[in-house]
């Protein structure tokens, strides 16, 4: 057992926000959102409310995390790597609900095989979406079950590769006329960038280091 297991054992809970974040939170300006559950209108822009579960899962001792490469079928994202998770739907009642209905869609995780540690801040992306990060661990028994629509396949990646800041690369790209800077990382044939690079980024500053 490493070092970075023993810190998920012992203090995850503790260095994790216990509190539900609010989508509205990460603007300074609150007088002039309009806000709803599905999405929050902020300077001309709908920001498309959603969940992701950051899955921790004890392999061989030590902890990894479960991402998923999107199906290339997938109306936004396709082929992409990405957390479990999707957009709020209006029959859920938290963000938590959000975050294991929408993973157990796409990998077949159920509630009573996580353990809910807590959330991550609010992250913004490009394409209008504000994401709430949920993180849970699993139990031993998990087995992943994908729906091929959804999600192409999954893999693991340990603590200890986030957790190395060499890994870690900031890249730059022209978008419509505007540079826009973005974390990546490479790990074996995986490309991870954009809004899950910046997850796994945040999760190790706040909770690793």
């Amino acid at each position: 057992m490493d070092d970075l297991t023993n810190i998920i054992d012992k203090s995850l809970k503790d260095k994790l926000n216990k509190n539900l974040p609010k989508f509205n939170s990460i603007f300074e300006n609150n007088n002039e959102l309009i806000t709803s559950k599905l999405n929050t209108k902020y300077n001309g822009r709908i920001f498309k409310h959603s969940a992701i579960l950051l899955i921790l899962k004890k392999i061989n001792d030590r902890y990894h995390i479960i991402l998923t490469v999107r199906s290339n079928e997938m109306p936004s994202h396709a082929g992409q790597i990405s957390f479990p998770g999707g957009k709020v739907d209006l029959k859920d009642k938290t963000i938590t609900d959000t975050a294991i209905r929408e993973a157990g869609e796409e990998i077949g995780i159920k509630n009573h095989e996580l353990e809910i540690m807590g959330y991550l801040d609010i992250c913004m992306t490009g394409t209008d979406y504000l994401i709430a990060p949920v993180i849970a661990l699993s139990n031993d028994k998990f087995e992943p079950i994908i729906d091929k629509r959804e999600v192409s396949s999954i893999f693991t990646i340990p603590l200890s590769f986030i957790n190395n800041t060499n890994n870690l690369e900031l890249h730059a790209k022209v978008f419509k006329g505007v540079k826009r800077e973005f974390f990546v990382y490479n790990y074996m044939d995986y490309v991870i960038w954009g809004a899950t690079a910046r997850i796994l980024k945040d999760f190790n500053e706040k909770v690793l280091t």
